[in-house]
């Protein structure tokens, strides 16, 4: 399991944090997952073999959020 750490920005609510948690449990292999719109971070887990980083980037900008890696 990798574990990534992004910076999401334009979440204002928690409604905000809603949407992106919904759209990223229904992707394959996520786990450990947290969004906090105050931080403006998103953390979680995923299989590699499983999953690319770039189509969970995708699934949160298709949101209308702003993604950038947090290391």
């Amino acid at each position: 399991m990798k574990k990534l750490l992004l910076k999401v920005t334009g979440m204002s609510c928690g409604g905000c944090e809603n949407s992106v948690k919904n759209v990223l449990s229904k992707l394959d292999s996520v786990t450990d997952l947290e969004v906090n719109h105050t931080s403006d971070k998103v953390s979680l887990s995923y299989d590699e073999n499983a999953l690319e980083e770039a189509a969970i980037v995708q699934s949160i900008e298709k949101l209308g959020y702003t993604v950038n890696r947090d290391n």
